[in-house]
C-alpha cells in the first residue's frame, strides 16, 4: 500500500500541471480557477466519505482557508512560469525553492531545527549549495525561444518566467503555515484549504469581466487537472501517515522528474537533445538531490 500511495502521489503531482497546460488559448487565471474547482470536488467527496463535518472555528476552518488563498496565488504563479519558461525549467526552479522555504518556516516558526545534531547542519549546507547550483544551471539554459505566448502577444523575457517560478516556490512553500498554526489534523483542514483555493480562484477571474466559454474538451481537461491534484493531495496525506512528514514530502518531490520529462519530451521546451535541455536536466537532478536531502533531514 505504501508503494502504491507513493506512486500515485508522484505520478499525479507530476502530471496535473502539464495536463492543465496542454490546450492553448485558456488564460492562466481560468486554468487556476478550473483546477481549484476540480480539487474542491475531490476534497468534498473525501470529507463525506470519511464521515467528517465542518466546524467554522478559527483553528479548524479559517486558518486552513487562508492557506488555500496562498496556495492559489502560488498556483497562478506556477502556471505563468510554465507558460513563459516551459514546465521543465519552471518546475525545476519552484520545487527546490518550495522545499527551502518550507524548511525555513519550519525552523523559524515551528522550531524544527531545535536539537539538530551538527552533521545535519553540514548536510543542510551541502544541500542548499546543490539547490543553488541546480537553479543556476536552469537559469543558464534560457534562450529567447522559451517564451510560450499566444498570437499577437509580445514574447516576455524568458527569465521573467523564472521570477514567476520563484514566486510559486515561495508561496507553495508557505501555504501550509496557517494550517500548521491551527494544529489540526490534515484530514480536518483539507476541505477548508480547498475552499480557500476555490475562493481565491474566483477572485482571480472577477476583474476579467465576462469569462470565456470553454468547449467540453477544454473544460474536462482543466477540471481533470484539478482532480489529479486533489487525488495526489489525498494520497500524500495517506503516505505521510505511513512514513512520516519528512519522508512523505521527500517522496512527493520526485514529481519534479515527471514534470521535467513531460515538459521536455512532450512540450519540447527546451527541445530534447539540445544543450539547453541537457542543462535543464542536469540542474533538475542536482537541485532535486539537494531538495531530497533537505526533506529527509526535516
Amino acid at each position: 500500500m505504501t508503494a502504491l500511495l507513493a506512486f500515485v502521489t508522484v505520478a499525479f503531482f507530476g502530471s496535473w500541471i502539464p495536463l492543465a497546460q496542454m490546450l492553448p488559448g485558456v488564460p492562466q487565471r481560468y486554468r487556476t480557477l478550473y483546477a481549484t474547482i476540480g480539487n474542491v470536488v475531490v476534497a468534498g467527496i473525501a470529507l463525506l466519505a470519511g464521515g467528517g463535518h465542518l466546524e467554522f472555528g478559527w483553528r479548524g476552518f479559517w486558518l486552513p482557508l487562508a492557506g488555500g488563498v496562498v496556495w492559489t496565488a502560488g498556483n497562478y504563479s506556477a502556471f505563468r512560469a510554465s507558460e513563459i519558461a516551459g514546465i521543465a525549467r519552471a518546475a525545476g526552479t519552484w520545487t527546490p525553492l518550495n522545499i527551502i522555504v518550507a524548511f525555513a518556516w519550519g525552523a523559524l516558526l515551528f522550531h524544527e531545527l531545535d536539537n539538530f545534531p551538527g552533521i545535519r547542519f553540514v548536510l543542510l549546507a551541502v544541500a542548499l549549495a546543490a539547490i543553488l547550483a541546480g537553479i543556476l544551471l536552469i537559469i543558464g539554459s534560457q534562450d529567447s525561444s522559451s517564451a510560450q505566448v499566444g498570437p499577437g502577444r509580445p514574447a516576455p523575457s524568458a527569465r521573467s518566467g523564472l521570477l514567476w517560478a520563484a514566486a510559486a516556490g515561495v508561496l507553495w512553500g508557505s501555504y501550509f503555515v496557517p494550517a500548521q498554526w491551527a494544529a489540526e489534523p490534515a484530514q480536518v483542514s483539507n476541505f477548508p484549504l480547498a475552499l480557500g483555493m476555490l475562493g481565491a480562484g474566483l477572485a482571480l477571474v472577477l476583474p476579467a469581466g465576462r469569462p470565456p466559454r470553454p468547449d467540453l474538451r477544454t473544460l474536462t481537461t482543466q477540471l481533470g487537472a484539478g482532480v489529479l491534484f486533489g487525488i495526489g493531495d489525498l494520497t500524500l496525506l495517506g503516505l505521510v501517515a505511513r512514513v512520516g512528514t519528512g519522508t512523505g514530502f521527500t517522496i512527493a518531490q520526485l514529481s519534479l522528474l515527471v514534470n521535467a520529462s513531460i515538459g521536455i519530451w512532450a512540450f519540447h521546451v527546451p527541445k530534447p537533445g539540445t544543450p539547453a535541455a541537457r542543462k535543464v536536466i542536469a540542474g533538475i537532478v542536482v537541485a532535486g538531490i539537494g531538495g531530497c536531502v533537505i526533506g529527509a533531514v526535516r
